[in-house]
């Protein structure tokens, strides 16, 4: 695992240990999908993690932007009037070809940035869209090296971006819309943590403590689970409103009830049964107030 904001949370990971390392100005959240495949016989889908390296070199476009920290459990973004209002997504149909993905994967960003941009400026949080890099394979980015064979996607809080790999998505259990609309917006869910802060500052105190430790596995639970549920906020904005039936975006909810259990000592994106009640808790609600994981109760994350 890799430190905490120099660290990747990779994808498929979707329950792999990943590292978060804190960087004031930089951030590297590498998240890898969400929602694994769980029932144990079948491949992990899509996990989600995220780093942060203070000391990594700028990536090919130059310095990062400066990243500050922020509160976590009284972020502004967790304030109890906002909420997600609906949002039409033009999707094209989805398609296992890479040209298919792409263009999906693009469509679905495009929907998250529209879902996600009001309520962040309601917040007072200044909006950048996040990267998107669609291959095959994953590449290495600012954030260090590609994660490794079982991560299907990852973001990078450095160049702020979110890295798709075409071929791990649909050999890791992720043959269907709903698996790749939830690894997407659990992304993305990282990218918003970027944002406001909240993953810089996280960060920071898992290195602090130590990313092993019990602490910091805890924290890195906090991110993941809160990840998790900002998904599931946008697609309560999402479903019943245009390409994204009310039925696909409860399925997309759904995948991340579909979790693999870790081992107690890498526990980094928390119990099957939490992953899927944090989705849940955005789902059902639309705001990000109920995705405030900085409060709950340590056995709420375990």
């Amino acid at each position: 695992m890799d430190t905490p904001e120099d660290a990747a949370h990779p994808a498929g990971t979707g329950n792999t240990p990943v590292g978060i390392t804190v960087a004031l100005l930089a951030v590297l959240a590498v998240v890898l999908g969400v929602g694994l495949v769980g029932r144990t016989v079948e491949p992990a889908r899509v996990a989600g993690t995220a780093r942060v390296n203070p000391s990594a070199p700028a990536g090919p476009h130059g310095s990062a932007p400066p990243r500050t920290a922020a509160p976590l459990g009284d972020n502004p973004l967790l304030a109890a009037g906002l909420a997600a209002s609906p949002v039409t997504c033009a999707l094209p149909p989805f398609g296992r070809s890479d040209d298919r993905l792409t263009a999906y994967y693009q469509a679905v960003v495009r929907c998250l940035n529209d879902a996600w941009a009001p309520v962040l400026r309601a917040a007072d949080i200044p909006f950048r869209a996040p990267n998107l890099r669609i291959t095959a394979d994953l590449p290495a980015s600012a954030c260090g090296g590609a994660p490794d064979a079982e991560a299907v996607a990852y973001y990078c809080g450095r160049d702020e971006t979110i890295y798709m790999s075409t071929r791990r998505g649909l050999a890791n259990g992720g043959g269907q819309a709903p698996t790749h609309l939830a690894t997407l917006s659990h992304e993305y869910g990282h990218h918003v943590q970027l944002l406001s802060g909240m993953l810089t500052t996280a960060s920071q105190r898992i290195v602090g403590t130590g990313e092993r430790s019990a602490t910091g596995l805890e924290l890195t639970r906090r991110i993941e689970l809160q990840a998790n549920c900002f998904a599931g906020v946008f697609l309560s904005a999402a479903g019943g409103h245009g390409s994204i039936s009310r039925s696909l975006a409860q399925q997309a909810d759904r995948d991340f009830h579909d979790a693999v259990a870790e081992p107690a000592g890498d526990n980094t994106h928390g119990s099957p049964k939490h992953q899927g009640e944090w989705a849940d808790r955005g789902f059902v609600s639309g705001r990000p107030a109920d995705c405030n994981t900085w409060a709950a109760a340590p056995d709420a994350v375990s």
